[in-house]
């Protein structure tokens, strides 16, 4: 099987080890709440489509959930997306995890430890992800994801 200068950049563009400070930086800016960890399929999905992230991106600090999902064209194919991410989500999460960056306590909620390295991270998703994180605030999860669409992971 022979793969294409494409399906390199794609494999390096969306590798764990350059994607876990995303989620690192959104629970960074982000107050730990139970099951906060539910949260964490919803960043990648959201950050990487550009519609969103062009949103996010652009994004004051008046904005909210509600703004966000007023133009549908932002959320087109979330469910999808979020089903193909999960693993990734995964890996980001474990490499998180073994770095000793976050960990996780009795209520599924997420505790940051240590520094994560951004070196690999596209400063762009970074900001997405810190301004994701501002824009879902205190809303409970079940609403944020009822809000998105999305029945369950």
């Amino acid at each position: 099987m022979n793969a294409r200068p494409f399906d390199h950049l794609y494999t390096l563009q969306r590798s764990p080890l350059a994607l876990a400070p995303v989620i690192y930086q959104f629970y960074k800016h982000r107050e730990t709440t139970e099951q906060d960890v539910l949260l964490s399929y919803l960043v990648l999905p959201l950050v990487l489509y550009p519609p969103t992230q062009d949103f996010l991106h652009k994004a004051k600090s008046t904005s909210s959930l509600r703004t966000m999902c007023e133009k549908r064209e932002r959320l087109a194919g979330l469910v999808e997306r979020v089903q193909q991410m999960k693993s990734l989500t995964n890996d980001c999460l474990l490499i998180l995890s073994a770095e000793g960056c976050i960990g996780f306590d009795q209520r599924l909620g997420v505790t940051l430890h240590d520094e994560n390295r951004a070196e690999n991270a596209n400063p762009r998703i970074m900001k997405a992800a810190e301004r994701l994180a501002t824009i879902f605030g205190t809303e409970h999860i079940v609403t944020i994801y009822r809000m998105l669409g999305l029945k369950s992971l």
